[in-house]
């Protein structure tokens, strides 16, 4: 089955109308549930013809990255789909984050302009902090997913003087901005954004690395105990977030706006459009290059590896769904064997 775009915009912009919410108050309203799943139902319509952009919006877990006969590509979309390593330019420019927007009209429950800080530039100065001691790693430990959330949720609420319960609501932000999440999810998500507002104010850098910093670290941590764990060489963490990094970016697909025309490996793409990079831990969104986000996930896993030094791996690990930007781990199994149970 093939939708026309201008169906598709018709079928978005009624949607738009008849909820009549901007989408960042709190709760789910039957036009906001209804306009979610008609853009759930277009991702993956546009996927069923092949479209790779669709593919990774939908944001299925281990769904591969597209294949493509060159390094920028148009989907049906209607957003511009490169690789990271042309659009340098685009990425150090500033040019900051855009949500999937197939009509030019809102569509996701969280945009853009809800989270970008007014001043990117004041960002950089308060990730430059250092983070808050790691406390109260859990005696029990059965998934470090969980664990790993709520520790640098914790970190970043000290930091910024926010509540942690908050902030863990809020990690599904930036994947929300390229797929619609569940509607429970989506819940707790709006009015966490909403309480985050009202404690650190809008747009501001508090309120940015408030809803992007905890997932960012979390998955950080995550990731990196995943690899030290199936290598056998937990629990040595020194360094391993850092060559982490090396393989894994923050985040794998990042939407963004052209506000000048630029010349990509050889085409035009006109300001305004709409560009999905795949990014690289070479080649980062300015704004998604935090240090303090790299800081909090080493004392995060140093914390739990001086409190869990016997961690193993006690299941698969399982990718998160409804993750395009993020990609991190929905669950890590995890054992922490007492020392006279080692070698037995």
């Amino acid at each position: 089955m093939c939708i026309p775009p201008d169906l598709e915009a018709a079928a978005l912009a009624s949607e738009q109308t008849e909820s009549g919410r901007s989408g960042s108050e709190v709760g789910v309203d039957s036009g906001l549930r209804r306009r979610l799943q008609l853009v759930r139902g277009l991702q993956w319509v546009r996927a069923a013809e092949g479209d790779p952009l669709a593919t990774l919006l939908r944001g299925y877990p281990g769904g591969a990255l597209p294949m493509s006969a060159g390094p920028i590509s148009r989907s049906a979309t209607g957003t511009v789909l490169v690789d990271g390593a042309q659009a340098a330019e685009l990425l150090t420019a500033g040019n900051g984050f855009a949500d999937w927007r197939p009509t030019g009209t809102r569509v996701m429950a969280v945009a853009a302009e809800d989270i970008e800080p007014a001043d990117p530039a004041d960002v950089a100065a308060l990730a430059a902090a250092s983070p808050p001691p790691v406390t109260e790693v859990p005696d029990d430990l059965t998934d470090l997913v969980p664990t790993a959330e709520l520790l640098c949720a914790k970190a970043f609420a000290d930091l910024l003087g926010a509540e942690p319960d908050s902030l863990l609501a809020a990690t599904p932000v930036l994947d929300n901005l390229l797929c619609p999440q569940e509607t429970a999810v989506t819940e707790r998500m709006l009015a966490a954004v909403d309480d985050l507002r009202a404690a650190l104010c809008a747009r501001t850098p508090a309120f940015f690395l408030a809803v992007v910093a905890p997932r960012l670290a979390a998955d950080l941590v995550t990731r990196t105990a995943a690899t030290l764990l199936a290598d056998g060489q937990w629990p040595d963490v020194e360094g391993a977030v850092e060559r982490t990094r090396a393989v894994y970016s923050p985040v794998r697909l990042h939407l963004t706006t052209a506000r000048t025309d630029l010349t990509i490996a050889g085409e035009v793409v006109p300001g305004d459009s709409q560009v999905a990079v795949l990014t690289s831990p070479a080649a980062l969104p300015q704004l998604l290059d935090l240090p303090l986000v790299y800081a909090t996930a080493d004392a995060v896993l140093t914390a739990i590896a001086r409190r869990h030094p016997r961690l193993v791996s006690s299941g698969a690990a399982l990718d998160r769904p409804l993750a395009p930007a993020t990609r991190g781990l929905a669950h890590l199994p995890v054992a922490s064997l007492r020392t006279e149970l080692v070698g037995s």
